[in-house]
C-alpha cells in the first residue's frame, strides 16, 4: 500500500512539474495554457523567470509574457513587480511578501485579468465599484482588521473574493 502511495505522489509530483511555465498572455493564464519547451529549466529572479533550453536562456518579465507557474502557485507580472496570484474568482485577488516581515503578506487587487493592480483597501475597492450600492453596504459593515485573505469554506476562496461571487451572483452582475 506504501509503494501505491508513493507511485501516486510521484505521478502527482511530475504532472504539477510539467505543468510549469510561462503564461505569455492573459488568455493563456485563464486558460492555464503554459509554454515551456520539453527539457527546459524555469528559474525565478526578482520580477522575472528565465527558462533554459539547450543552452538558449530567454528572461520573461512584464515587457513580454503575462505571468508564470511554478510549483503549483501562479504569478503575475505588472510594472517591473511580481505579484502571486491568490485567487481569481469574484475578485482577483493577489499578494506581495513583505520584506520586512517575512510572515505577512500585503494585497492587492485587479477587476479582472485585465485589470490595473491596485492594493487592496476599503478605498480603492469603493472607487472600482462605486455603482454596486450592495456591495458598497457590504464593505462598510466589514471589520479590515480581520483576515479577509483566509480561505473560507465557499469554494475554498479567500473571504473578500468569497464575498464578491455571493454578492455579484445574487444581483446577477459579471464581474
Amino acid at each position: 500500500m506504501n509503494r501505491l502511495y508513493t507511485l501516486l505522489f510521484l505521478f502527482i509530483s511530475f504532472l504539477s512539474q510539467a505543468q510549469d511555465g510561462v503564461f505569455l498572455t492573459a488568455e493563456d493564464f485563464i486558460e492555464n495554457k503554459v509554454y515551456r519547451p520539453e527539457h527546459s529549466k524555469i528559474h525565478e529572479r526578482f520580477a522575472t523567470v528565465s527558462i533554459k533550453d539547450d543552452g538558449l536562456k530567454t528572461i520573461y518579465s512584464a515587457d513580454n509574457a503575462y505571468g508564470y507557474k511554478l510549483k503549483g502557485r501562479q504569478w503575475r507580472f505588472t510594472e517591473n513587480r511580481t505579484y502571486e496570484v491568490v485567487s481569481t474568482e469574484g475578485l482577483w485577488v493577489y499578494r506581495v511578501q513583505n520584506a520586512t516581515d517575512l510572515s505577512s503578506f500585503s494585497y492587492y487587487f485587479s477587476d479582472g485579468a485585465y485589470g490595473e493592480v491596485k492594493p487592496l483597501t476599503r478605498r480603492n475597492i469603493r472607487n472600482c465599484f462605486s455603482s454596486n450600492s450592495r456591495l458598497l453596504a457590504v464593505i462598510e459593515k466589514l471589520d479590515w482588521r480581520m483576515d479577509l485573505f483566509q480561505p473560507t469554506n465557499f469554494r475554498h476562496l479567500p473571504l473578500i473574493s468569497a464575498l464578491f461571487v455571493q454578492v455579484f451572483s445574487k444581483n446577477g452582475y459579471p464581474l
